[in-house]
């Protein structure tokens, strides 16, 4: 069989925006292939850059070039380390090795590139003796970008060129294991890339609370690496989604101030190697400068930093419902019954449900009206098909007049519930009380069938038993039920 060709930077483009709904081995290989498209453009405009007097310089627009092909690297590289288990071991040593010495070839230019150009944006603003040693270490950074060009044009060749295509192809194409007799539902790439983003909470509580002054360089480099692989997993998305959008906005502000103490850093050893006392020092005093800026925004704000992780990741796990292989919306929950309400549960104003079912055998259509604290009325027609553990879901919004015309037709199965919801962590966990039994039942949706969430220590006490898999508790049966079930534990 014909092995299927690369997918191009247009289909990347086009299938991107969909990525968190896809399989999780899809979605990071997308990712990874936008980074390589982003690379290889910069890679080709670096080609195409002009060559005076036979040698290639860093002019303005060679600088741009080769800071778009390193962002474009280190998030190629960060996504193909990142997502290490969805790739299934799609990426050889070769070629991560490849790509490790791009990066190596192409630091020394960056760090002078950075340099210079804050001589050129600071240097006035310095004490007169150290502008004068800026001036001086200014041209000795001149000197070596003109080597530079022509080296790192060497390691595109040698490093890049013969792994392109490869990687490409490793990348565009995937297989799934499938059990017969099983449900399929393949893990969303949201569910997975929300698992990344929450592990890095805890780790970096862990890093930034051993950041604790300038000289904590080994902490203040751990954290500014997990902020950076942070952002290269959430940029294609961070504009689109809020919640993504405010962590990106603040993991980008933290990698800044921390870029910016190192850069300082950096050059303040090279003012030091130069002999140029002056400018070491008021390079110490700008690194000083920003290491207090990111104290006062991250370490003194540490929670506001955890609670921006969270609410990303409950906006990722919203975004991960699964669906069978078809594309078809799966519901996967757990059901569990409870003694009483949660007094944390009893807290949240609740949203009344109305619910009745229309009269059928192989199918039964299901009308909802939700009415939320404030007022705002909201109607849905619903079919579900399947297992309770894992059942299609086909749903859609009607108008108020069309369930009125069709509400009649439930009258003998109907059920009204008050129903509290609490967000925990990840997952929000409904609380509903039954208006017309004695009845309380806590569902928790889930993204997956391997997806087990503890239960929360506020909702643990009341807990019954699951009764995830039991009909009697199922909305459409306690619809028809003549009686009402006893209350839990009777």
């Amino acid at each position: 069989m014909a092995e299927r060709a690369n997918l191009s930077a247009d289909d990347v483009r086009a299938l991107l925006p969909d990525a968190l709904r896809r399989p999780a081995q899809e979605g990071a290989r997308l990712m990874a292939l936008h980074w390589l498209a982003q690379l290889s453009e910069a890679r080709a405009q670096w080609s195409d850059s002009e060559i005076t007097d036979g040698v290639r310089t860093t002019s303005g627009r060679n600088t741009a070039v080769l800071h778009r092909a390193r962002v474009a690297l280190r998030r190629l590289r960060a996504v193909l380390r990142e997502h290490e288990s969805a790739l299934d071991n799609a990426v050889d040593r070769r070629t991560l090795r490849a790509l490790r010495a791009l990066g190596q070839a192409t630091n020394t230019a960056r760090d002078a590139d950075v340099q210079r150009a804050w001589l050129d944006a600071e240097a006035e603003q310095l004490p007169a003796a150290a502008r004068d040693e800026a001036m001086q270490l200014r041209a000795t950074l001149n000197e070596g970008a003109a080597r530079s060009a022509p080296a790192i044009t060497r390691a595109f060749a040698k490093h890049f060129d013969p792994i392109v295509d490869h990687l490409g192809g490793r990348l565009s194409t995937y297989r799934l294991l499938h059990r017969v007799g099983v449900p399929s539902t393949p893990t969303p790439f949201a569910r997975h890339l929300a698992t990344r983003v929450e592990r890095v909470g805890a780790r970096l509580r862990r890093d930034l609370e051993r950041v604790t002054s300038v000289e904590a360089r080994d902490a203040m480099h751990r954290v500014r690496i997990r902020l950076k692989r942070q952002r290269a997993m959430l940029a294609p998305f961070a504009r689109s989604r809020p919640a993504l959008g405010a962590w990106y906005d603040l993991a980008t502000r933290g990698q800044d101030l921390l870029g910016a103490v190192r850069d300082a850093d950096l050059l303040a050893e090279r003012a030091r190697k130069a002999d140029l006392p002056a400018l070491q020092h008021a390079l110490e005093a700008v690194a000083l400068a920003h290491y207090q800026a990111f104290a006062l925004d991250w370490c003194a704000r540490m929670d506001h930093v955890m609670h921006t992780i969270a609410l990303s990741v409950v906006e990722l796990r919203r975004d991960s419902a699964p669906v069978t292989d078809a594309g078809v919306p799966l519901e996967i929950e757990r059901k569990y019954l409870l003694t009483a309400v949660p007094p944390v549960a009893a807290e949240v104003p609740p949203t009344l449900i109305e619910q009745g079912w229309i009269p059928g055998t192989a199918l039964r259509e299901r009308l909802r009206r939700s009415t939320t604290p404030g007022g705002a009325v909201s109607c849905w027609r619903t079919v579900k098909l399947g297992p309770a553990q894992a059942r299609i879901e086909i749903e859609e919004a009607t108008s108020r007049d069309l369930f009125e015309a069709m509400w009649p037709l439930t009258v003998a199965a109907r059920v009204h519930k008050h129903r509290h919801v609490v967000r925990d962590g990840a997952y929000q966990w409904e609380i509903d009380v039954f208006r017309d039994r004695d009845l309380v039942l806590a569902e928790v949706e889930l993204s997956g069938l391997d997806d087990h969430p503890a239960l929360p220590a506020w909702l643990a006490p009341y807990v019954e038993r699951d009764v995830t898999g039991e009909p009697a508790y199922f909305n459409a049966v306690l619809a028809s039920a003549a009686h009402p079930l006893p209350h839990a534990g009777s």
